[in-house]
């Protein structure tokens, strides 16, 4: 009961700080309802308790911050630190990263608020077991150990891959021994919505062997850079990247291609994923449909729409996998001397449209000051923040939000 009544009274303070919190107050009134539907769903477990608990806490730092006059977090706006710490190059893929994600976003779950110990909401467990946890102050996707656990994407149609598409997501192995280089496997499969074996089968599969080796379609096993072994260890993030187009694919993990074919079998409409042996962290999954040529997309149409380039969370520090999209820019850029681009910066709804503005203007510079540290004369670029203007698509779903968040190149 206190819960309630600390609750009741902190939403009610939020209100009378006026407009500046209506996006926060919206989101704790969401996250709230949705607890308290969970919590008389499941009784009085554990789950809810805590998440009841985190909400709470988060109340009562804005409530603090709000009467200490420093203005409150806003959910999309630049934390503190980022004016203190300016953007740091994405060096440490080099410029041979060449992954570039699909310009239309198909499915990125939002897992922030999902319950701990819940099943996912935006996934199909098919075999074994997974839920949502709280992982380093992230929500993430689980799946359980030793029952083969077997999860598939929840959407609208049985057929959602098109003919070109790209997948991503961090991974994380529960495992840190030195044997587990070698004993478990972990499997994205693609297929027909009719094929139901989970093993390796459908249409092909890229297959991760531990962390040494792996395969992706009919290529065979191949064993891993003897760069990659030594840092793709358990226990630790790293970041998986899938291009197809038709019969073509390539699969990256972290900096690293490590498997290109032509072979690839044509007519995937679906896609699932599974864990082996031991257990599987998974965050920041996403599906795109693939784009067209680049080049003749910017002339075609005046502008280059991309999601390849990613931030840290309210900030504008570049991500190191958005070295594929950055790469492609500035190879676009060397190959025709006559091009001058305007960088144009936009982020979804949430937070004021102050901070919004703030905070796309601070990425596009950092995209500028990234393609000028790669060798582009700065007199050919230039940065512009729109924050939350202009929205390619909804605000209402996570795959919306996501496409309105994007990084534009504009003709000059």
């Amino acid at each position: 009961m206190k819960k309630w009544i600390f609750l009741l009274f902190s939403v009610t303070l939020l209100a009378a700080q006026g407009p500046a919190n209506a996006q926060l107050l919206k989101r704790i009134k969401n996250e709230v309802r949705s607890r308290v539907e969970n919590h008389v769903v499941n009784g009085s477990g554990n789950a809810a308790d805590k998440a009841m608990d985190r909400t709470e806490n988060a109340v009562k730092k804005v409530v603090v911050q709000d009467q200490s006059g420093s203005p409150a977090p806003e959910p999309n706006g630049p934390s503190a630190s980022a004016a203190a710490n300016p953007p740091q190059a994405a060096s440490s893929y080099n410029k041979n990263y060449d992954f570039v994600p699909g310009d239309r976003i198909i499915f990125q779950p939002d897992m922030r608020a999902e319950a701990d110990a819940e099943l996912p909401a935006r996934f199909t467990v098919v075999r074994g077991t997974a839920e949502i946890q709280t992982y380093e102050d992230e929500k993430i996707l689980h799946l359980q150990p030793d029952a083969k656990t077997t999860v598939e994407p929840l959407m609208d149609s049985a057929r959602y891959l098109p003919a070109q598409f790209t997948l991503e997501f961090d991974l994380l192995f529960e495992n840190d021994r030195d044997y587990f280089a070698y004993v478990s496997d972990f499997v994205v499969g693609f297929g027909r919505k009719t094929d139901r074996d989970y093993y390796y089968k459908g249409l092909y599969s890229l297959v991760i062997h531990g962390t040494s080796k792996g395969s992706f379609g009919l290529s065979g096993t191949q064993s891993y850079p003897e760069g990659l072994q030594a840092a793709f260890t358990g226990n630790t993030w790293h970041h998986v990247a899938v291009y197809v187009h038709d019969h073509i694919g390539k699969a990256y993990i972290d900096g690293y291609r490590v498997h290109a074919t032509n072979t690839l079998p044509v007519g995937a409409e679906s896609l699932y994923i599974r864990a082996d042996r031991y257990g599987v962290k998974m965050k920041n999954i996403r599906l795109a449909a693939g784009g067209e040529d680049q080049y003749h997309k910017l002339m075609t149409d005046g502008k280059l729409v991309t999601h390849g380039i990613l931030f840290d969370v309210n900030q504008s520090t570049i991500k190191p996998q958005s070295m594929g999209t950055l790469n492609t820019i500035a190879k676009l850029l060397q190959d025709h001397s006559d091009l001058n681009l305007e960088i144009d910066g936009y982020t979804d709804s949430d937070g004021s449209d102050e901070n919004n503005a703030r905070l796309s203007q601070a990425r596009a510079e950092a995209v500028k000051a990234q393609l000028v540290s790669m060798g582009i004369a700065e007199a050919r670029l230039s940065a512009k923040g729109y924050g939350e203007s202009n929205p390619v698509d909804t605000n209402d779903t996570a795959e919306g939000k996501a496409n309105n968040r994007r990084v534009e190149f504009v003709k000059k």
